[in-house]
């Protein structure tokens, strides 16, 4: 099992924080020092995190019009939707990205003791790393697929479409996720929390890295594609 173990820096600026604390869109009830807050929990969050990602290549050994089977892999990729996204694919290659535990653990003691406004903020900017250190572990894994000759599809993960959040445990198991400390809990969920696992498709033919929109947004997120601070990245919002 060839898998890339690598140590990602974290380069995140305070612009790319901003659609995942709503500024400058709808901004909720935050404190007039909430640039202070920014900058305080920014800074705070490239001490706390340690990134890592993971990148496995995988044949793909059969495509059906419901699932994706991989050669030496656990990991089917199931449902319509999500197999439509990969049908001229002959490979895929598995990320999965890690801020570590220390920001769990931060942000659970700020629950306790922060205010509501600190907590929100330091969460927001979180998930911004987490996003950042994906997009980095993303274009490793497309510069690979390009100099390999194909076309990179966009990225698709479980809970996304129709492919069940319950295969994250076969998506860990098959990517070694423990040697970076990822687990899954009892409901399907990464463990750190600011983790990501996704799939990228390896295709012959040209495609454009973008989901289409045929039946809704491509994600069973709460969120509406509108208010969603992916939605400009993941380009289901028409």
């Amino acid at each position: 099992m060839n898998i890339k173990i690598l140590n990602l820096p974290l380069l995140l600026t305070r612009e790319e924080t901003y659609p995942f604390l709503n500024l400058g869109l709808a901004p909720g009830p935050l404190p007039a020092n909430v640039d202070k807050l920014v900058n305080t929990y920014l800074r705070r969050i490239t001490q706390l995190a340690k990134p890592q990602g993971m990148i496995r290549v995988c044949s793909i050994r059969s495509i059906t019009p419901e699932r994706v089977v991989l050669d030496d892999a656990s990991l089917v990729i199931a449902g319509s939707r999500a197999t439509a996204h990969f049908t001229t694919c002959e490979k895929v290659t598995l990320l999965a990205a890690t801020l570590g535990p220390g920001i769990d653990e931060h942000l659970a003691g700020m629950q306790l003791t922060a205010g509501a406004a600190d907590a929100f903020i330091f969460n927001g900017i979180a998930s911004a790393a987490a996003e950042h250190t994906t997009e980095i572990l993303d274009a490793i894994a497309v510069r690979d697929i390009r100099r390999s000759a194909y076309y990179p599809t966009a990225r698709f993960s479980p809970g996304y479409g129709d492919w069940p959040l319950e295969h994250q445990q076969q998506f860990i198991e098959s990517i070694s996720g423990e040697k970076i400390g990822l687990t899954v809990t009892s409901h399907h969920l990464l463990q750190p929390v600011k983790s990501v696992t996704a799939v990228i498709g390896w295709s012959r033919v040209p495609l454009e890295r973008s989901y289409e929109r045929p039946q809704g947004k491509p994600c069973q997120g709460t969120l509406t594609c509108r208010d969603c601070p992916l939605g400009e990245k993941c380009r289901s919002y028409l």
